[in-house]
């Protein structure tokens, strides 16, 4: 099955946006901040790779781009903590052939841990829902910590070049960038995988039905389809009303 032309143009343009950002980031010419990291790892991670994936075609090549749930999970955890490592941080705001490297780098943990369910997935339906709940809680503790942590972490990346912002509002706005970006994101491909699901679930309900309204359920006992029905269960006495008194028989 071949994507339709939409898919193909907006995985194309998340291409085109991926290696848009990683030349900015390369060229070394953007505002020296956590926050400028923060939104480039973003963009490369929760739009850039999700999109980029959007014109695989089904057949033989389906797990082309496709590794089990969990070492993906493992990989996108590691990829976003260690962008946000001051080490890292500094090297990509440095530019150059090493903000290239860890960049495209984040950019192939993304798109494994996105090509589970993306189209052809490895996991679809429920599976797929709670894939991206799951995955979304150990992705989201960098950007918790940033934003709770009493301290620049990123002293000597705010020495070496001090930036519009103080440190500490520096460090407290990348946590939060980084935190709308990943509940957004996860947010939307929750809503979408949920809803076909749901889908899924009713058109295979509605193609069982053969429309025998009136076929009982299996495995209920005789005296229960005997009350339904309204029919005695034991045999009752017939009362008749003769000359003003009763006579039974």
């Amino acid at each position: 099955m071949r994507p339709t032309g939409l898919r193909r143009g907006l995985a194309w343009a998340g291409r085109v946006l991926g290696a848009t950002v990683i030349v900015a980031a390369a060229s070394g010419r953007l505002p020296h901040l956590v926050l400028t990291q923060a939104v480039v790892s973003s963009l490369l991670t929760m739009v850039v790779a999700p999109l980029s994936l959007l014109d695989r075609t089904t057949g033989e090549s389906r797990r082309r781009w496709s590794i089990p749930a969990f070492p993906a999970v493992v990989l996108m955890s590691v990829g976003t903590v260690g962008s946000q490592a001051p080490p890292v941080v500094a090297a990509i705001g440095q530019g150059g052939p090493l903000a290239v490297l860890a960049l495209s780098v984040l950019v192939l943990m993304a798109m494994g841990f996105w090509s589970v369910v993306m189209p052809p997935s490895r996991l679809q339906g429920l599976h797929a829902v709670g894939y991206v709940l799951l995955g979304s809680m150990p992705i989201s503790m960098p950007a918790m910590f940033l934003i709770m942590l009493p301290r620049d972490i990123y002293t000597a990346f705010h020495t070496a070049a001090p930036g519009p912002l103080s440190a500490m509002d520096d460090q407290t706005f990348a946590g939060f960038v980084l935190f709308a970006f990943v509940k957004i994101t996860l947010f939307v491909a929750f809503t979408v995988l949920f809803v076909s699901a749901l889908a899924q679930r009713t058109e295979g309900e509605d193609g069982g039905d053969d429309g025998g309204s009136d076929r009982q359920p299996p495995g209920i006992p005789g005296w229960v389809r005997a009350l339904l029905q309204g029919e005695p269960t034991v045999e009752e006495p017939v009362v008749e009303r003769r000359a003003g008194e009763l006579t039974r028989t």
